[in-house]
């Protein structure tokens, strides 16, 4: 069965007859004929009553209309979609991520996207990092981009970059640009603390137990931006990742004198967090989510600050 026969078949029962079919097709009546014949042979059965005063389709010939409708919608919507692909990267892309990652790190892609791609469509849903993998799952996103996720075995895993998390206090903390300072003058300090539910707080709270600190915050928050302005404010030090913290960081600039309204201290060994693409196993990217993956790495590999993957 070809396409070009169920056109024919079509314009037949839509004009209401050969004659009227073969000036919409651009034929002739022997070559509408033919192609009818050759369909009616492949199903084995008449399409049409023949009679003088015309053609009316046969009960199979009623039945063929309707799926024959659809084969050529089909087709219809094929070709649109093809046509807009060859105009460049259309259509929309929903990723799924962290505030963290969310604020500092996707804008520039995001940006990126637009310049290049302006016919792309990006949607971001900000949840913790289990609700986004469970948002994957449920395919209510197409990527997902989050901090230290669990394996799964349906899913990949793709590491983007990765940055430390480092401790940091206010200007008006008695450490500030006091670094580096030993983990024992750390012990009783007031902590601002990532809560342990998210990933990034549980591995801040290992790497505490492992430099032998044990820390009872005085205020637990899984917002990072709510941690950062309370240590600005002077409430406390917290490990925050290096993104976060970046902009805020003291300087030295030329006339010797500080500015910034926070400063890393340099404990013990380094904390580092990674940062993961994660899709799913086995199943192919449309074409906006592949460049959109294509611009993550990008800028994963030239984030400043991150951690060199190949030096480990």
């Amino acid at each position: 069965m070809e396409l070009h026969q169920l056109r024919c078949f079509l314009a037949i029962i839509e004009e209401g007859g050969f004659n009227r079919a073969t000036t919409r097709l651009h034929i002739t009546q022997p070559a509408l004929s033919y192609q009818i014949k050759q369909l009616e042979q492949e199903l084995g059965t008449s399409l049409f009553h023949r009679r003088p005063g015309g053609v009316t389709p046969t009960e199979a010939g009623r039945i063929l209309v309707e799926h024959a409708r659809e084969v050529m919608e089909a087709v219809r919507k094929s070709r649109l979609a093809v046509e807009k692909l060859a105009e460049g990267v259309v259509g929309e892309v929903r990723i799924g991520t962290v505030n963290s990652v969310g604020i500092y790190f996707l804008p520039q892609v995001l940006w990126n996207m637009r310049e290049k791609y302006p016919k792309a469509r990006p949607t971001v849903l900000y949840r913790h990092s289990n609700e986004i993998i469970e948002a994957l799952l449920s395919n209510r996103v197409d990527i997902a981009l989050v901090a230290d996720p669990r394996p799964d075995r349906r899913l990949c895993q793709e590491v983007i970059l990765e940055e430390h998390v480092s401790l940091v206090c206010g200007r008006s903390h008695p450490l500030y640009r006091k670094s580096p300072v030993r983990p024992s003058q750390i012990k009783g300090l007031q902590f601002i603390s990532l809560s342990s539910a998210s990933p990034t707080g549980s591995l801040i709270r290992e790497h505490l137990a492992r430099l032998g600190v044990n820390v009872e915050p005085v205020v637990s928050t899984d917002n990072v931006e709510t941690v950062k302005k309370m240590v600005e404010v002077g409430m406390g030090v917290a490990f925050l990742p290096d993104m976060v913290t970046s902009p805020d960081i003291s300087c030295t600039d030329d006339t010797d004198e500080t500015t910034g309204r926070l400063a890393r201290i340099d404990v013990g060994p380094p904390l580092l967090r990674k940062i993961v693409l994660v899709t799913w196993k086995h199943v192919e990217l449309g074409r906006t989510a592949t460049v959109f993956v294509e611009e993550l790495r990008t800028h994963g590999a030239s984030w400043k600050g991150c951690v060199e993957l190949d030096s480990r």
